[in-house]
């Protein structure tokens, strides 16, 4: 494993309860290699798909594609302390220099003909409470989503599960892109190298083991309610060629459907 720069997690950070420079390193996993743990990783990070970077920043943790200038996952810990209100937080798209290739704002430049919006793995919207929200803002972080998806059921999972930790001390979060194989590739623009994801996983954990897992399209209606995507872990280790939970102590149950607003 090659370690660049050192930095803390989120956790100890935020036990030292101060931070005077929030740094972040790469980490290159060799082909084999042992469980990796780190803070926004319950029960370990997923594996699988080697040969890329993993990114650990304050907020978040994230498996990086420079072929594909995208996440392949992303894993980030939700409290109540770190939620706030992100009306008046810049939402501007800042270079990574961590990653050679990733979106720019030239890339982005006509998304809105296209019917699409820039967004995030990780929202800022779960981490406005903290010092570190800007991280949310990497291009690394960046992605694009269908208007519809952005707009309906992925905003009412984000917003059922921010209920959902005012009842939980935290949750912690499983995310990412999906890039089916037998589907006809959808280009942002002619030449800039970005294919867009054809469709999104997440998967909502608490430390007893209780989870949700969805799926979500791109081509989601904006009408569609994010429980009529919900989906097993395996289909999506299955889709993603991810295997999650390497490290788990506790047995996963598919059990915190009723608490993000849906029923068995």
């Amino acid at each position: 494993m090659n370690i660049t720069k050192r930095v803390l997690s989120y956790n100890s950070l935020r036990s030292a309860k101060a931070c005077a420079l929030v740094v972040c390193y790469l980490i290159t996993f060799p082909a084999e290699s042992q469980i990796y743990r780190f803070g926004h990783c319950l029960f370990g990070c997923p594996e699988g798909l080697s040969g890329n970077h993993t990114l650990v920043r304050s907020a978040y943790t994230l498996l990086y594609d420079e072929n594909k200038k995208s996440a392949v996952w992303a894993a980030y810990e939700v409290t109540a302390g770190s939620i706030g209100i992100a009306s008046s937080l810049s939402r501007d798209l800042v270079k990574d220099d961590w990653v050679s290739e990733a979106l720019t704002a030239g890339d982005l430049a006509g998304l809105a003909e296209q019917d699409y919006v820039r967004s995030q793995h990780v929202p800022l919207v779960s981490f406005a409470g903290t010092p570190y929200w800007s991280e949310v803002n990497f291009a690394s972080n960046a992605t694009v989503r269908s208007r519809s998806l952005s707009q309906g059921a992925w905003y009412g999972l984000d917003w059922s599960l921010r209920n959902l930790v005012n009842r939980e001390a935290a949750v912690y979060v499983y995310t990412g892109a999906i890039f089916d194989s037998e589907a006809e590739p959808r280009l942002l623009t002619e030449g800039n190298g970005y294919r867009i994801p054809d469709r999104f996983f997440k998967i909502v954990l608490t430390e007893d083991g209780r989870a949700a897992a969805f799926l979500f399209p791109q081509e989601t209606a904006v009408h569609v309610h994010h429980c009529d995507l919900r989906a097993d872990i395996e289909e999506i280790e299955a889709l993603s060629g991810l295997s999650f939970f390497p490290a788990a102590t506790v047995d996963v149950e598919l059990s915190l459907y009723p608490m993000l607003g849906c029923s068995f």
